[in-house]
């Protein structure tokens, strides 16, 4: 990410704009955190996406899928799917109910 501008960098333009103003990939990049040699995280944020067909795919993904993506194993792949289950749960329950 150190080669995009600071006001591209997607946690950066959380901080400054919001979660509104963020793409679906830049949203994943920040879940998935840092990138790995030869991706930078907005990259492997892609080629999830790309994979699963855009973000309803991925909301439907399982880990081992997920994990299939290089630079994505079992840490990270976790990571993507509780952060949409929470998303998930946010939308399925009335506020206060357990």
């Amino acid at each position: 990410m150190k080669d995009l501008s600071p006001d591209d960098r997607p946690r950066e333009k959380l901080w400054r704009n919001g979660p509104t103003a963020l793409g679906d990939n830049e949203l994943v990049a920040i879940v998935v955190g840092s990138g790995v040699r030869g991706a930078n995280a907005l990259g492997l944020a892609n080629e999830i996406l790309r994979r699963c067909g855009g973000l309803h795919g991925l909301a439907r993904a399982v880990p081992a899928e997920l994990a299939q993506v290089d630079g994505i194993g079992q840490v990270r792949a976790a990571q993507l799917v509780a952060a949409l289950e929470i998303g998930r749960r946010t939308m399925a329950h009335a506020p206060g109910a357990r």
